[in-house]
């Protein structure tokens, strides 16, 4: 639902383009994505976290030798919109052309097949607001269920058993790309130097509710304005952790007990400590659409294990890669 707030930015913005001319022709530092129907825009999105499992006792010298997992996540989406209108909802068909996930378990070997990888070839809708705001999500939300419900199997005696996805690391991809502009509270008044800040999900390998979340800073770095090259907005971002959890969130899993198999099968209360780290986005403000996003942040996460042994802690270190690059749409 669209606030008060985004209805007086966009009663603003029609007074301005009334006085100026045509939207696409204006030079203000509006991050406003543009849309042409029917005509798809592509992006290669791609989500790598590193998992180090270190265990922690009270005497230094039983300290063992910390293990790795991977995990990476690499996306063909494409977006067409077939409803466009600038000062309202557009309406955008998303398909994925391709979804491939690469896994590594502490043993070294492969994992079983990773439920994002169902999704390739499947299509859903969104609905956006000219700022990038999601306002419509429930196709989205019916897609996730069915890749929720692709990540359980079921044991000869009828267990539930949870496999390791990545659809936490799908969801927060699709909020990412257009979270930086739809989060600037006022537009018209945008300029190099000003931060805001946006609450956002954080990809994490199994179900939880509500999910981590972190609160982003975003800063307008620049405009950049090459000669014979479209104007680019530079956007740094950094995170910290959010203080209040999540009030809205997709929730791809049914409710009921499960048993997840792998690293996180054994490990229970999750604590998460401290985020650290940094993005950019470059923002075509000629096409009004995201260019690129880069982020990457280590993460710090406490843990306990589902059966005690002695004082032992489990420790988890993340480290997070975040890269979404427009591309050519392929035939």
């Amino acid at each position: 639902m669209k606030s008060f707030g985004f209805w007086l930015m966009m009663c603003g913005l029609l007074c301005v383009v009334g006085c100026q001319g045509p939207l696409g022709a204006s030079q203000d530092n509006w991050l406003l994505v543009s849309f042409e129907k029917d005509v798809p825009i592509t992006y290669k999105m791609v989500s790598e976290r590193n998992t180090e499992l270190d265990i922690t006792t009270d005497n230094p010298a039983k300290k063992s030798k910390p293990t790795t997992s991977s995990e990476k996540l690499e996306l063909v989406m494409v977006y067409t919109p077939i409803d466009v209108d600038p000062f309202g909802l557009s309406t955008i068909n998303v398909k994925c052309k391709s979804a491939k996930v690469t896994r590594t378990q502490l043993s070294g070997k492969q994992n079983v097949r990773d439920a994002m990888e169902t999704l390739s070839g499947k299509s859903f809708t969104l609905k956006l607001s000219p700022t990038g705001n999601l306002e419509d999500i429930s196709d989205l939300e019916r897609i996730a269920a069915e890749l929720g419900k692709a990540s359980f199997t079921s044991s000869k005696d009828t267990t539930r058993i949870k496999n390791p996805d990545m659809i936490g690391d799908f969801l927060a991809l699709q909020q990412y790309l257009w979270a930086a502009g739809s989060a600037i509270p006022n537009q018209l008044k945008l300029k190099p130097g000003d931060t805001w800040r946006a609450q956002q999900s954080i990809p994490w390998p199994l179900p939880m509710y509500p999910p981590p979340a972190r609160t982003a800073t975003y800063t307008l770095e620049a405009i950049a304005a090459e000669e014979g090259q479209p104007r680019k907005a530079v956007i740094s971002s950094t995170y910290a952790l959010s203080e209040t959890p999540l009030d809205d969130y997709i929730k791809p899993y049914e409710e009921g007990r499960f048993q997840m198999r792998g690293m996180f099968g054994f490990l229970r209360n999750f604590q998460f400590k401290h985020i650290e780290g940094a993005g950019k986005q470059l923002f075509n403000l000629d096409d009004g659409l995201v260019d690129s996003d880069h982020q990457e942040y280590l993460m710090n996460v406490d843990a306990t294990f589902m059966l005690p042994l002695g004082n032992s802690r489990p420790v988890l270190t993340v480290n997070q890669k975040i890269d979404i690059k427009r591309i050519e749409t392929p035939d």
